[in-house]
């Protein structure tokens, strides 16, 4: 019987000894990746988050693969009114700007589409030439916090915010943002 309360105690006592560890564990590892993200983040001045996901042509874009340009990240969805409006003027802006530069990354919150069809003909009748990346499960729409749209991020040379709007943009504020930036 004796033996038996021993194994026991010392069981149990190894079981707390792992919980102890476990926990001491997690913690060390939470610490480590809010280390690795202290400089990521949405405000202006922090590294925006890096992306990869499929055009609506099948291109993969990375937003690391854009570094050297600014970057304008504009969130919508074809069903969005304002997201509508601002289409031809992000257009127009991306025509004189391109040459210089300069990115427009119009990230379609496919989840909230209903169907891929719909955004590509969307796009034939805007007559878009910028990138249009697919948001398929709202990953980088959450990442990016995107939760009224359109949302933009404007996005220095080396990956740094610089200035984020929520709503409709048109021509001027784009340029006076990109001209921010030169400054």
């Amino acid at each position: 019987m004796r033996i038996k309360s021993i194994v026991i105690l010392l069981l149990f006592a190894g079981l707390i000894g792992l919980a102890f560890y476990t926990a001491m564990d997690e913690k060390e590892e939470q610490q480590t990746e809010v280390k690795e993200e202290e400089n990521t983040g949405l405000k202006r001045g922090s590294k925006a988050p890096t992306f990869s996901l499929r055009t609506l042509d099948g291109k993969q874009v990375d937003l690391n693969d854009y570094r050297g340009k600014k970057v304008i990240i504009n969130f919508w969805a074809t069903w969005c009114p304002p997201c509508r409006d601002e289409m031809p003027e992000m257009e127009k802006f991306y025509n004189e700007y391109r040459n210089k530069d300069i990115e427009i990354l119009a990230v379609n919150l496919e989840y909230s589409e209903t169907n891929t069809e719909k955004v590509r003909k969307f796009v034939q009748e805007y007559k878009l030439s910028f990138p249009i990346p697919l948001d398929e499960k709202n990953t980088i729409g959450k990442q990016f916090r995107a939760v009224s749209i359109p949302t933009s991020y404007f996005i220095d040379e080396k990956g740094v915010i610089s200035n984020s709007h929520i709503g409709p943009m048109d021509y001027d504020f784009m340029k006076n943002e990109i001209d921010k930036m030169n400054r």
